[in-house]
């Protein structure tokens, strides 16, 4: 009786353990998930920046019109240092973190990539309204 309780305990010690990795896992692909989508939202913002430096060249503007501009390709570029800051950054929690910690820190990345998501898709909006897309 006393080793049924023992095993018992442990399997659900155990099963418990890998419902927290399944979690972890979890979050660490949403977070994955997340950071593709910029990386492929940043080649359209990317884009977006050369029409914008391109019509630069070849307008005429006045320093208050081209200010517009010039604002939009520093979003974009602060957009970009974010994404490159965040990638350098971002390690995958190791197999053997603890459960807690490794949710606490994949939950703070993933607010941190979903934000730079988010300044990636307004920069690259501003950018098409200004060549008129």
């Amino acid at each position: 009786m006393k080793h049924l309780i023992i095993l018992t305990l442990f399997l659900a010690a155990f099963s418990a353990c890998n419902n927290d990795q399944k979690a972890v896992d979890a979050l660490l692909k949403e977070t994955e998930t997340i950071h593709d989508e910029a990386m492929k939202d940043m080649a359209e913002m990317n884009r977006v920046a050369r029409g914008i430096k391109e019509f630069m060249i070849s307008a005429t503007m006045t320093p208050e019109q081209s200010a517009v501009y010039t604002e939009t390709l520093t979003q974009i570029g602060q957009a970009e240092n974010d994404m490159m800051t965040w990638m350098k950054d971002f390690k995958a929690p190791e197999a053997t973190a603890p459960a807690k910690e490794a949710m606490d820190y994949l939950s703070k990345q993933k607010e941190l990539i979903q934000k730079n998501h988010a300044d990636i898709k307004a920069a690259t909006e501003a950018g098409k309204k200004l060549l008129g897309k």
